[in-house]
């Protein structure tokens, strides 16, 4: 069976309210999202629905209603995907419209068209001209599957579910049930996905050992809300994570937390806003026993005329000659040696090899203190993370060695 790349697909987990709202109650991994009524629209025009947990018998279902009014609304949700795959998305969607009082009781039903959309970018504006929407559907009193496949374009892709009935009726309610997301053909899985604002998971140690705790900082410009980090462990469980303390450096900010690794395997690491609707970051970690006595058998080679201290300035490979000036700036009064080769950083039987890494992050696959301890044991390495030339010129100013 193909997996499921949702979380809370099928409504099943713990309905909240939507940011402390009462009157948008939703399944775990959701978030609603509706069109602003219009200050020349009707009274009964593109109301705000209501967001709770279906009251139907032995199911669980999100229900989206309006009754005596029309809305434009629905529910989105964001997941990692591998640009160039393309994903299916399956959902079941059942609505009542009627005059009549009795639920379920169809009378003098209109159309609700119900959609169900995928934005390849990972967008979440629902008005966007890049989401693919499927044909509009009508399944009053009884359950239709809708099905759309989209090739993804970024490592972000969102999944919007839609109503839009066409006139007020007394009852007008639209339930959702069974959603999935699966790839299509071979499923790949992106390692490291960063998120709007720069905002990225840094993970100490880089190659933890089974029943090690691990430490991962979060990072970005942007005052994120609503948010948490989450740990699934390689069987399915989550793990707990303890929060420890949020601080900001100048425009920048940072969340840290700890948590356990147990066992063996590949552990998936998210940084999401409400309640996993909003992919913020996400880093996948292999945990696994690693060959101690091997790594530190490995010699960097190059031995030089004189012993000597050298500290790298390695730049990421997106770093244009903008970033290069500010480096050279920076490094002046220190004497750096400024690159953007890893290896060369690397490289040497020196008295001491300190790396100062700028935005790790930003090469294909994030350049860590693991891999410099795999391949040139002994090298120092410190992440810097710069939102601008300018921060980075004033932040090795003021680094002392």
């Amino acid at each position: 069976m193909a997996t499921n790349l949702l979380h809370n697909g099928d409504f099943t987990g713990p309905f909240n309210p939507y940011r402390k709202d009462e009157r948008m109650i939703t399944g775990e991994g959701w978030a609603p999202w509706w069109t602003v009524q219009r200050a020349n629209d009707p009274q009964w025009k593109n109301q705000t629905p209501i967001f709770r947990a279906a009251a139907l018998p032995d199911l669980t279902a999100q229900e989206v209603s309006s009754p005596w009014a029309t809305h434009v609304a629905g529910l989105y949700q964001q997941l990692p995907a591998a640009p160039g795959d393309n994903y299916k998305l399956i959902v079941e969607a059942m609505a009542w419209s009627s005059e009549d009082e009795t639920p379920g009781n169809l009378v003098e039903p209109g159309n609700v068209d119900l959609q169900i959309g995928l934005d390849p970018t990972g967008g979440l504006d629902p008005n966007s001209p890049l989401i693919i929407w499927s044909k509009k559907a009508n399944p009053l009193g009884k359950w239709e599957t809708l099905e759309l496949t989209v090739e993804a374009e970024t490592s972000i892709l969102t999944v919007f579910l839609k109503s839009a009935p066409e006139r007020p009726k007394r009852q007008q309610s639209i339930f959702w049930r069974e959603a999935s997301v699966t790839p299509v053909g071979r499923y790949r899985r992106t390692v490291t996905v960063i998120g709007s604002g720069d905002t990225h998971i840094l993970l100490n140690p880089e190659k933890p050992l089974p029943g090690e705790t691990a430490t991962a900082l979060v990072s970005s410009n942007r005052n994120q809300v609503f948010m948490e980090l989450t740990v699934q462990r390689p069987d399915g469980e989550m793990a707990l994570v303890t929060f420890q303390g949020m601080s900001q450096e100048n425009e920048r900010y940072s969340w840290r937390y700890q948590f356990h690794l147990p066992e063996e395997g590949l552990y998936d690491i998210r940084f999401t806003g409400d309640r996993g609707a909003r992919l913020l970051a996400q880093r996948l970690l292999k945990v696994s026993h690693d060959d101690l006595s091997k790594a530190a058998a490995l010699e960097p080679k190059g031995d030089p005329r004189l012993p000597y201290q050298r500290v790298y300035l390695l730049l990421p490979p997106t770093a244009d000659e903008k970033w290069l000036v500010a480096a050279a700036r920076g490094s002046f009064a220190g004497r750096y040696t400024i690159g953007f080769s890893a290896d060369d950083a690397g490289l040497g039987l020196l008295e001491k090899r300190q790396v100062l890494a700028v935005n790790p992050h930003h090469w294909p696959e994030p350049l860590t203190a693991g891999w410099f301890h795999d391949h040139y044991p002994g090298t120092i390495f410190t992440a810097v993370v710069a939102n601008t030339p300018a921060d980075l010129e004033h932040w090795l100013k003021q680094w002392t060695p």
